[in-house]
């Protein structure tokens, strides 16, 4: 039984290995260094490369904030944005979290005076001094609480996600001193009627003198 599979083995391994040296030098050596090099770069990453490649991006920037809170601003290299998102974040996390134990302590001690059993009435202050009428008040009220935390810090969450994005996609946007916006006479000459003079607005973008728009604000003739 081992001889058996042993040559089955043998059969199927022997033109796998006799085979591969004749496909390997099919290959131009050409092909072959391109394979190596993509092989080779699709191993590696840095951290270096993904804050220099194609950045910012805003995609990125997004996913990141929406992966973690503040990974964004920190993608963008806003690092004074940090405790201000934490600080909103957490403000809101932790006041979520008082009216969620709130509503839930008066839940739970409506409960108990409700149930028609005198033995189970609440015993600890300030809930054995209040009756089922204000007890459910107050436990309508802190679930209102709880539902508008939940909003704010849904809010909160998303804001600092399109904070990230808009952040990383006006990187680029030109806030340069060639911005200049100038008060410039124009004279225009109509046959029949003689020179016209006016005023128009030069407002220029960046360096490019193409960017420049003339609108003419006021004219008055020269009989």
């Amino acid at each position: 039984m081992r001889l058996f599979i042993s040559l089955i083995l043998l059969f199927f391994l022997t033109p796998v290995t006799a085979q591969l040296p004749d496909t390997v030098r099919v290959l131009p050596d050409s092909v072959a260094t391109r394979l190596s090099d993509s092989l080779r770069q699709s191993r590696s990453f840095s951290v270096n490369d993904f804050f220099t490649k194609d950045y910012p991006k805003p995609r990125r920037a997004a996913f990141l904030s929406l992966l973690i809170p503040g990974a964004g601003q920190a993608y963008n290299k806003r690092w004074w944005k940090l405790p201000i998102v934490y600080g909103v974040l957490g403000g809101v996390i932790w006041l979520e979290v008082d009216n969620v134990r709130q509503y839930r302590d008066l839940k739970y001690n409506y409960r108990l005076l409700v149930d028609g059993d005198p033995n189970t009435n609440p015993t600890e202050a300030p809930y054995n001094q209040i009756d089922a009428v204000r007890m459910k008040s107050y436990r309508d009220q802190w679930r209102k609480y709880v539902e508008q935390t939940s909003l704010v810090l849904g809010v909160a969450y998303l804001l600092q996600v399109t904070d990230a994005f808009v952040d990383a996609h006006l990187r680029d946007f030109d806030v340069s001193d060639d911005l200049s916006l100038q008060l410039k006479p124009k004279i225009d000459a109509v046959p029949g009627m003689g020179p016209i003079f006016g005023a128009g607005i030069s407002l220029q973008f960046g360096r490019n003198d193409s960017n420049k728009i003339a609108q003419k604000l006021f004219t008055f003739s020269n009989p």
